[in-house]
């Protein structure tokens, strides 16, 4: 059996990502399924026109249960990580995106998913 969590970073924003939507959706979703991963986190941190640093999450989960797991566990969490939706138009059910605030680093994220997936296997 696989991981039930990965991460992974890039260097763009989640909406640059999602440019070409069907198609990245579709490798996003092949590669977690043939990585036999649950769920994956996709960490973005890059600098805007304005030279702001941004932090923003893509997840993708197998299941619309899973994610629903997964967004309560955020909300329970939201002191240690702030989230606030960023609303892409046609994501799939199973895949939400947020932005972070800039203090949270991605040790902070890694560490709460680490977190949930010990607490969802059970």
């Amino acid at each position: 059996m696989g991981s039930y969590v990965g991460m992974s970073s890039i260097g763009i924003s989640v909406a640059q990502l999602l440019t070409h939507k069907d198609t990245a959706t579709q490798e996003i979703i092949y590669f977690q399924q043939s990585e036999k991963i649950r769920l994956l986190m996709i960490v973005s941190g890059y600098y805007d026109r304005q030279k702001n640093f941004k932090r923003e999450l893509l997840v993708s989960a197998e299941s619309v249960d899973l994610m629903k797991n997964l967004l309560h566990f955020f909300d329970s969490n939201a002191p240690q990580l702030p989230l606030k939706v960023l609303h892409q138009p046609g994501l799939r059910d199973e895949m939400r995106a947020f932005e972070v605030d800039q203090v949270t680093s991605r040790r902070t994220i890694e560490r709460l998913l680490d977190e949930f997936g010990g607490t969802s296997k059970r």
